[in-house]
């Protein structure tokens, strides 16, 4: 499992360690101006305060919760950590050490962020009801999700692709091209009204995607998909098949398919279910409303008294500030899970 929040937590750590720093001690020199770790915390509060302690806040609420109900182990989080370690391609921990030390981060920060991760997720698993049946059809329309090793990559097929209403018409070029002829000379006078195949000579590179929201339009056809990712034979004209959701034929020649290798459905059923509830189970912020009538919060500090009812009642109440930071800090890797993906974007799109 992949996990988010590195620049949070880098962000927390560093507020944490300046606040046992002297105020005045210099922390860059630019054009003989000194700007003191004071100056820099100052700033780190007012752009990145609200968001802070909002995570500050729920984090608590998440190892209340786990102590109380004892969801994750310590033992699970180490695992965890492990693998993430593997799957960043490190194999000796001192060099992925030296590496999170390089972003401002360490082991402890980064597991605390794998517990709270962990934590969220049983949480919400614990609330999505699911059958297996329900998994497997996930699974069948997902696969690419689940590749071995996680590349991220979307699968892709590339073809000669020939479709008509008329299956008679493709069933003449199947027997042009089974007696010699050439196909893409056979493409190129087949798509006479058709500039684009016209010009690749019927041949196509189709991207495949990783995931398909069954909420959503499809981006291709169902049963196109089907066909181009497992069904047509490689190198082999295969067709006429009809295409029932747009009620055309096709006839296609796969040159190469690039499909990643995916454990069967069985063998990764807590992974496939984690992922349906990341996807499809509440949203955190109804976890952390729930968290809210079962341990009390109080915010001391008045500048973020508006925290309480905003994590009581779901409603982001956060202003932006007069202007925006003047950049980012670089993160670790590109949000890895497609959940934190989402919160971050849900987040910013809130302020």
């Amino acid at each position: 499992m992949k996990f988010f929040c590195f620049f949070l937590f880098a962000l927390v750590t560093l507020v944490a360690a300046l606040s046992g720093c002297g105020g005045k001690k210099p922390i860059a020199v630019v054009g003989g101006e000194v700007i003191t770790h004071g100056d820099f915390q100052k700033a780190m509060e007012r752009y990145y305060g609200a968001r802070t302690l909002r995570w500050l806040i729920q984090h608590q609420l998440l190892l209340l919760a786990n102590e109380k109900q004892k969801f994750v182990s310590d033992k699970e989080v180490e695992r965890e950590y492990k693998n993430f370690m593997r799957l960043n391609g490190f194999e000796d921990e001192n060099q992925f050490l030296a590496f999170l030390a390089r972003q401002g981060m360490s082991k402890e920060g980064l597991m605390d962020d794998i517990k709270h991760e962990l934590i969220l997720a049983r949480l919400r698993e614990k609330q999505t009801k699911v059958d297996d049946k329900t998994l497997e059809q996930f699974f069948k329309q997902n696969w690419a999700m689940f590749a071995q090793p996680p590349t991220g990559e979307p699968p892709m097929v590339r073809c000669f692709l020939f479709q008509s209403r008329d299956r008679k018409a493709l069933e003449k070029v199947k027997s042009l091209i089974e007696k010699g002829e050439d196909i893409r000379q056979v493409a190129y006078d087949f798509y006479k009204d058709n500039p684009q195949l016209r010009s690749t000579r019927g041949e196509v590179t189709i991207t495949l995607p990783l995931f398909i929201d069954p909420h959503q339009p499809p981006p291709l056809p169902p049963t196109l998909m089907a066909l181009l990712a497992r069904d047509a034979p490689m190198n082999k004209l295969f067709g006429p098949v009809l295409i029932k959701e747009t009620n055309f034929w096709v006839l296609v020649k796969v040159l190469e398919r690039k499909r990643p290798f995916v454990l069967p459905f069985e063998e990764i059923k807590p992974q496939i279910k984690l992922a349906y509830v990341q996807l499809f189970g509440p949203p955190p912020e109804t976890v952390f409303q729930q968290l809210a009538k079962e341990f009390a919060i109080s915010v001391r500090d008045p500048r973020y008294k508006f925290l309480e009812d905003e994590i009581r009642t779901r409603t982001i109440l956060e202003r932006p500030s007069t202007f925006q930071p003047p950049a980012e800090v670089p993160s670790l890797t590109k949000p890895p899970s497609q959940e934190g993906g989402r919160l971050e974007q849900r987040e910013q799109g809130a302020q």
